[in-house]
């Protein structure tokens, strides 16, 4: 099944549901509202991002050596409602499919879905109850993009301990770009937009010390979350190719910065676990 097949597929287990897959029911979804709240986006339009990652991980763990194979197991780090984690079911049966969340909800969510006990609540900071060296892959969408520094060194820590040897991660951060973007927000009457444009006292300084290969973070009044995501550790990150190279050595090793603006609106990072 081509990559559009597969896409169309699970756009019609949302719009037209139940559909069967290998003689197995593809997972439901949550309300519209909730595909929102999370992802600013529902249906179609939150599922091509999810559909372009995938794709992209397909590729570039084929691309490593590592291609992913049935018997392999993947966690979704940030899981969410299962938006990325459904379109591994194309290679991966449901058993060997886990996600890990702060939100109760949304693993509760996962869990009625998906029908699998496979989703779990974590706490912000790790250890969580993984096995050692149990995955060969951790995804995580829109989460290092979020994370604050120690935050992501922790969480490299940790999947450094659940991976198995040459295991890969493939997080998205946010990209250079999105500061030009923020900026433009200046006047924004939408109060979240607002936050975005102030959240540096300058943006030029952002870029410069972006383009010197500093991890930026902001968890001003506005960019944090609520609730379980809080400013302790959430906000908005920019990880620089420069940084990711160097910052999570000698553990990992960054194998790819996969950024095609007519394709992509954030990096993605591909490390792979030292042996």
């Amino acid at each position: 099944m081509t990559a559009s097949d597969w896409y169309e597929t699970i756009c019609k287990s949302c719009e037209e549901p139940p559909v069967y897959f290998r003689g197995q029911k593809l997972p439901g979804f949550p309300s519209e509202t909730v595909q929102v709240n999370t992802t600013g986006q529902a249906g179609r339009d939150s599922l091509s991002e999810a559909a372009m990652f995938h794709e992209d991980c397909i590729e570039t763990f084929r691309e490593l050596g590592n291609p992913l194979t049935p018997e392999k197991m993947l966690l979704d780090f940030g899981a969410g409602w299962g938006r990325i984690t459904r379109f591994f079911l194309r290679e991966l049966p449901p058993e060997n499919l886990h996600g890990i969340d702060i939100i109760e909800d949304y693993v509760n969510i996962c869990r009625e879905t998906f029908e699998s006990p496979n989703f779990t609540l974590c706490d912000p900071w790790p250890p969580t109850r993984l096995a050692d060296e149990s995955f060969t892959y951790v995804t995580g969408y829109s989460v290092f993009s979020h994370l604050s520094e120690k935050a992501c060194h922790t969480w490299m820590q940790e999947f450094y301990r659940i991976l198995k040897p040459g295991g890969i991660v493939a997080v998205t951060t946010r990209g250079r770009s999105f500061l030009d973007y923020c900026e433009s927000l200046r006047g924004s009457s939408s109060k979240y937009q607002q936050a975005l444009a102030t959240m540096f006292d300058s943006f030029d300084d952002a870029r410069a010390r972006y383009d010197a290969g500093e991890f930026l973070h902001s968890n001003s009044h506005g960019v944090t979350g609520v609730a379980a995501m809080n400013s302790t550790f959430y906000g908005e990150s920019f990880i620089p190719e420069a940084y990711a190279r160097t910052a999570y050595a000698p553990q990992f090793t960054l194998e790819k910065f996969l950024l095609d603006p007519s394709r992509h609106i954030h990096p993605v990072m591909f490390f792979r676990k030292a042996n």
